[in-house]
């Protein structure tokens, strides 16, 4: 691991890869995480080490970022970006020492789940704490904790029927990735390696952490109701075939 050279790391991404990650994955996080990741080899830490440590570091960022001083919820939105690199650098690191495999992308996955719920609540409850304005309306602490709960928990929902539809479904009749190429799409630019990182770092010191949390409460569970959907229609259709 020790010679891998930072030219191997980039050239170990594979196009359809880079076409699939978000504009900010692409142009800002990959870019970053390239060093992050030759660093990392060279201490001989392995891919799933890096997949935990940034699952921890966000953990730690969303207990910072509740905070009551803004300093401190900075620092936590900065861990939460810092996250986002991580979770780019494990991937690279994985696939220049030809270490991917179903245990590696467990091991992602997870660093994912716990980033969605953490980052989520956390914008929720610190929207109460900072008392973010909301079009002009006096919403409650709780309620804006309660929003963001409901966000996280919509899009966790969304993505375990999702995945446990994909158990089940005949491989290469089920449709499921082509039918969901364009929402993923979307779910990338918004999600953790997308623009939700580094607007959690703007929406804090602009007082604007109501509206975000809204939006992607709103964004998610509408998800939520179209996926569901979908995949009920599917199962019901396989199911009398």
């Amino acid at each position: 691991m020790k010679l891998i050279s930072i030219q191997q790391i980039k050239d170990s991404l594979p196009e359809d890869k880079n076409r699939a990650d978000s504009v900010w994955t692409r142009w800002v996080l990959r870019p970053l995480s390239v060093p992050v990741a030759w660093f990392c080899l060279r201490l001989s830490i392995r891919a799933n080490t890096v997949s935990y440590l940034s699952a921890l570091i966000c953990i730690v960022g969303g207990l910072l970022f509740v905070s009551s001083n803004m300093w401190w919820a900075l620092l936590g939105a900065v861990l939460f970006n810092l996250f986002a690199l991580l979770d780019c650098a494990d991937g690279n690191m994985a696939r220049v020492t030809n270490t991917t495999g179903p245990y590696g992308g467990w091991a992602d996955a997870l660093g994912g789940y716990v980033a969605y719920v953490v980052v989520l609540l956390s914008i929720g409850f610190a929207a109460g704490v900072h008392e973010s304005a909301f079009f002009g309306l006096n919403v409650s602490p709780q309620l804006w904790t309660l929003i963001g709960g409901i966000g996280a928990a919509a899009n966790m929902l969304m993505r375990l029927a999702y995945q446990s539809y994909k158990n089940i479904a005949p491989e290469g009749q089920s449709g499921a990735k082509e039918s969901i190429s364009f929402e993923k799409m979307i779910s990338e630019n918004l999600g953790i390696t997308g623009i939700l990182m580094p607007t959690t770092l703007l929406a804090l010191p602009l007082g604007a952490l109501g509206y975000l949390i809204a939006l992607y409460s709103a964004f998610y569970t509408a998800g939520c109701l179209v996926t569901l959907i979908k995949l009920i229609w599917k199962v019901e259709h396989a199911s009398r075939a």
